[in-house]
């Protein structure tokens, strides 16, 4: 009885095939039965349909011949960016020779200068793939980011997308609309993070067994980063770093009770604290530090970034600046009646000239020295205030237009670095760290 063989299928148009189980192809156009081959395709051409046949008994190939089409492999997304696959509508481009031709040639009938889809095989593509000329776009999942990189990329023949890969970051600097005259204590400033610390670390009348104690706050400038004071991470007057055990940083947080927000907080922990490294601690020069977060935080309404500003943002001269000053009460007595419902205190300050600023402390017998790192402020009695910076350890913002639109944003203008005022007064100055000239430094770190 004559053995039936399979005739050789050849290899697909742009691709080869190999044998995988060689039962010897005869003469090199028959294979004996059981002959398995296995078909690939050229670069940026995928394969649709059987990557593998089989001679049968019946002298016939399994399955069905696949072909090899132009495709790009979906790129990767984060679980950020929503991607919605466009139907092919690809528009022809018109060269400067199609008007020429046009006109040239307007006698003849145009059809012989078509530029029109080139038919394409269409077939299965494996999941995961997309054909030529398709179109992917891509919006943010969240109201709370938007989108860098290409908002449509296209496949192209080289299999490669067009653009780039879009990502998702949080919006930075947005907060409720406030008017600075009205009192605004309901007001919640979204990258306001509260920085702990294990009262073992801290001299307190009564410190409760493994309770923590609101030092300072910092300000989120992304999911993962939190600026902040120096002085409020490190062991007072020397530059030793206190653990990252010992310290949480606490967002999404309003009251200073602990009790009361427990809705809205995150508690995240620290993975790294990085002090800037001219920081002085006697001086308070270079008082700035960056906090990295373990976990990432959940941005939402209660928890976003603040920006940061570079010098060219700053149009107005800086004396004329209202910069608001939030922060929680460092030195608050829990047996206060009002301690229940104390919130983050706010107030609205504007920079002194340094020179007045070291002439008041001179003349109420402190030397100081104001840095470049630094500058003074003072309270500005015509806008309303519940705060004394002096006190808190806070954070200083002031609203900027955007750089992609004018809307207003609260970008982050510096920290409370240290004062001598005891008795809340409007007319002492507070020194603050500048968050300015360390932009570059703080962003190379929130990487």
């Amino acid at each position: 009885l004559e053995e039936k063989n399979c005739s050789d299928p050849g290899g697909p148009l742009n691709g080869y095939r190999r044998v995988v189980e060689d039962t010897g192809l005869l003469n090199g156009r028959y294979a004996k039965i059981g002959t398995v081959i296995a078909f690939f395709c050229n670069n940026s051409y995928v394969l649709s349909g059987n990557e593998q046949r089989t001679c049968q008994d019946d002298g016939e190939w399994s399955g069905k011949q696949p072909i090899c089409i132009k495709a790009c492999r979906e790129p990767k997304i984060s679980d950020l960016v929503r991607q919605k696959v466009l139907p092919m509508q690809v528009q022809s481009r018109e060269t400067p020779l199609h008007q020429l031709y046009s006109s040239a040639f307007s006698k003849q009938k145009l059809q012989i200068y078509p530029t029109k889809k080139p038919a394409l095989p269409f077939g299965e593509l494996p999941p995961g793939y997309q054909h030529l000329h398709t179109q992917l776009q891509y919006e943010c999942v969240s109201p709370f980011y938007r989108r860098l990189g290409s908002s449509r990329r296209t496949c192209l023949k080289t299999g490669k997308w067009s653009g780039r890969a879009p990502v998702c970051v949080p919006i930075c600097g947005k907060a409720e609309n406030i008017t600075l005259k009205k009192a605004v204590t309901s007001m919640r400033w979204p990258w306001q993070a509260a920085i702990y610390r294990t009262a073992s670390g801290v001299k307190e009348s009564s410190p409760r067994k493994g309770a923590w104690i609101l030092i300072c706050s910092g300000a989120l400038v992304n999911e993962r980063t939190v600026v902040v004071a120096a002085h409020c991470v490190t062991d007072l007057g020397k530059t030793i770093v206190l653990k990252a055990a010992e310290l949480k940083v606490v967002l999404g947080k309003f009251y200073r009770d602990d009790d009361r927000d427990e809705k809205t907080i995150q508690n995240l922990r620290i993975s790294a604290i990085i002090v800037h490294p001219n920081y002085d601690p006697i001086l308070l020069d270079s008082d700035i530090a960056v906090i990295k977060l373990l976990d990432k935080a959940r941005i939402s309404s209660r928890v976003q970034p603040i920006c940061l500003s570079s010098s060219h943002d700053l149009t107005s001269s800086t004396e004329d600046l209202k910069i608001m000053v939030t922060g929680w009460k460092v030195l608050a007595d829990i047996k206060d009646p009002g301690y229940k419902n104390d919130t983050v205190r706010m107030g609205v300050v504007q920079m002194v000239d340094s020179l007045l600023c070291e002439q008041q402390y001179e003349d109420n017998g402190i030397q100081v020295s104001i840095t470049d790192s630094m500058f003074c402020a003072k309270q500005d009695h015509t806008a309303f205030s519940n705060i004394c910076p002096a006190e808190t350890g806070g954070i200083a913002a002031i609203t900027l237009p955007g750089k992609a639109s004018p809307e207003l944003r609260w970008h982050l203008m510096g920290l409370v670095s240290w004062g001598y005022d005891k008795t809340c007064s409007l007319e002492l100055y507070s020194g603050y760290t500048k968050a300015l000239p360390f932009k570059d430094w703080i962003e190379k770190n929130m990487k």
